[in-house]
């Protein structure tokens, strides 16, 4: 027998209901805030990534699923949203449309990691990317954008930290300070080992390390507003200011960083009290010179990325009241073959009607196919014929329990009442 592969998961007709929810909601507050969607590929050229994230982040080095094709082409799988986006912008020449572009997208991430609650190694991620402005209120916008769609699907124990890291050179500088501090320090001799490469390579990375040796050196580390320019202090206080209008409550955390390179200035993540071991919900910010570093022309964006199976959990957990589709639903039945064509005939005009039908299968007793209509929310039974007559129609209410017999035109005008 197979199984489907570790770290992967099948989406049962059961829980539909939850994904059909998320969605409702995410792209109907896209629709309202100017998003539009955009599509990428599943894969792309490996390249794309290592020059957008960085060669030196966990993604790259651990968790990529990279492969050659056919074609002796280095491919991977999308290991996040971004980067495919902006390189979308550049080749369909989106910096001659009007500024900022605004797009928002539902895919598939494929990450090589640990399985865990929430995560797995191909997981779905909704993202917005807003492109062409260094505008601090549309840093803004998006974390408005996110906590306010994480409370409207009616997640209430939420957290925002903020944080900024300065520019190009604020970063630079800063990350100098902090390796010297570290090689200083006496954290040399406790580290773990993920941070033993991470000083090499992704020093900042080590601040978010949730190791216990590594978290006693982070409170006396630099303090990184400190370091970065006061333009850049400028852009936060302008993005905290569009949070106090917004009344969001927020924390200013001088230990978040992100773990992808490309990240400049504001930085944001949402986590939950709901679940404490994988609490972080959406995480994103700004990243000035990305695209430029991607062979497009300098150009200014912010966005996030927000794990669905994350969010759907806490739905879950929450017991968050999906309220169920309340439409007709119709389920035909004969009583004796004689009356099969009739079952078959109501079944066709119910579609035709745009109402959501079927028909019993299997020849049934009356008992399994009521059965059968109760599991399966069915909100009405239609039965054809008795031993006596095969004109006979009765039909069942499911929602009251009401029962009546009716006539052909009876049951053609409750087709056409159910439609409207």
């Amino acid at each position: 027998m197979f199984s489907s592969i570790r770290g992967t998961k099948d989406i049962l007709p059961k829980d539909q209901k939850y994904w059909d929810y998320f969605k409702h909601h995410a792209f109907k507050q896209s629709e309202i805030y100017g998003f539009e969607r955009i599509e990428t590929p599943t894969f792309e050229m490996t390249d794309l990534f290592l020059r957008g994230i960085g060669m030196g982040t966990d993604i790259v080095t651990k968790e990529t699923y990279s492969f050659l094709d056919r074609g002796k082409n280095n491919i991977t799988l999308r290991p996040e949203g971004t980067a495919s986006v902006c390189r979308a912008y550049i080749q369909n020449s989106m910096h001659s449309e009007s500024q900022p572009k605004k797009m928002y997208y539902f895919t598939s991430i494929f990450r090589y990691e640990r399985p865990q609650s929430g995560r797995l190694r191909e997981h779905h991620q909704f993202g917005i990317e807003t492109i062409g402005s260094n505008d601090p209120l549309l840093d803004g916008e998006i974390i408005h954008f996110a906590w306010n769609l994480l409370s409207n699907l009616g997640i209430k124990k939420l957290n925002l930290n903020i944080n900024t890291i300065g520019d190009k050179i604020d970063r630079e500088n800063y990350i100098r300070n902090l390796d010297s501090y570290y090689k200083k320090s006496g954290w040399d001799n406790s580290k773990c080992k993920d941070c033993e490469n991470r000083i090499n390579t992704n020093t900042l990375r080590i601040l978010d390390c949730k190791n216990i040796n590594c978290q006693t050196y982070i409170n006396d580390s630099p303090d990184i507003l400190e370091h970065v320019s006061n333009s850049s202090l400028e852009h936060f206080d302008k993005v905290k200011k569009y949070l106090d209008i917004s009344n969001i409550n927020y924390n200013v955390n001088k230990t978040l960083v992100r773990g992808l390179d490309y990240y400049t200035n504001s930085v944001f993540e949402i986590t939950s009290d709901v679940d404490k071991s994988q609490n972080a919900l959406v995480g994103g910010g700004r990243y000035n010179g990305l695209i430029e570093q991607l062979g497009g022309p300098s150009t200014p964006g912010t966005g996030f990325g927000m794990g669905v199976e994350r969010v759907i959990n806490e739905i879950i957990k929450s017991g968050i009241n999906i309220s169920e589709d309340n439409k007709t639903k119709i389920l035909f039945t004969s009583i004796n073959p004689s009356s099969y064509e009739n079952k078959v005939k109501y079944n066709l005009i119910a579609r035709k009607n745009n109402i959501n039908s079927e028909i019993s299968t299997d020849n049934k007793s009356l008992k399994s196919t009521m059965r059968y209509a109760n599991k399966n929310n069915f909100t009405m039974i239609v039965i054809f014929g008795d031993k006596t007559d095969k004109n006979y129609i009765s039909t069942k209410n499911l929602i009251n329990g009401d029962q009546e017999e009716i006539n052909e035109n009876q049951l053609l005008e409750l087709l056409k009442k159910s439609n409207e």
